[in-house]
């Protein structure tokens, strides 16, 4: 197969592709599982990070690194000591624990978007009974899961 790339009519690239070497490559290629949503932060960062937060926020920290990634609401409630009230409940981790969080972070890393826990919002029911949040899930990917994991022992 022959490639030409042109800029402005004049050829750029102009190369013979093999294409059973290209099939090759492609068929042993994974599948890209998603860009990472949490901010990157490196281990000696993810260790400073620890060290500017509460004991409760290490301790969600920490579960979330044994847990592969994630963390279920129904567990950070007991770590938080957080009411079963689904969005009073959620407004009460936001607004102290992970904002403190979040703000530790983006001091820390000087970005002022930075994130480190993320939650799919399809994944969150709006309202409902008590309980009804338990199994929901927030998560830690990509580096910062990686740091995270390394820094507290776990990787």
């Amino acid at each position: 197969m022959q490639i030409e790339i042109k800029i402005d009519g004049l050829s750029f690239v102009n190369m013979q592709l093999n294409e059973a070497v290209l099939a090759k490559l492609l068929g042993g290629a994974r599948a890209v599982e998603g860009v990472p949503r949490s901010t990157p932060i490196t281990v000696v960062q993810t260790q400073d990070l620890l060290s500017r937060i509460d004991a409760k926020s290490v301790q969600f920290l920490k579960q979330i690194a044994v847990n592969g990634g994630e963390i279920s609401w129904g567990e950070m409630r007991r770590i938080f000591g957080i009411s079963d009230a689904a969005a009073g409940g959620w407004t009460e981790f936001s607004s102290s624990y992970g904002k403190g969080i979040t703000r530790a972070l983006r001091n820390l890393t000087g970005d002022k978007s930075a994130r480190l826990v993320c939650w799919n919002d399809d994944d969150w029911p709006d309202g409902g009974r008590a309980g009804a949040w338990d199994d929901c899930k927030v998560f830690i990917d990509g580096l910062a899961l990686k740091s995270l994991r390394e820094a507290t022992g776990i990787a």
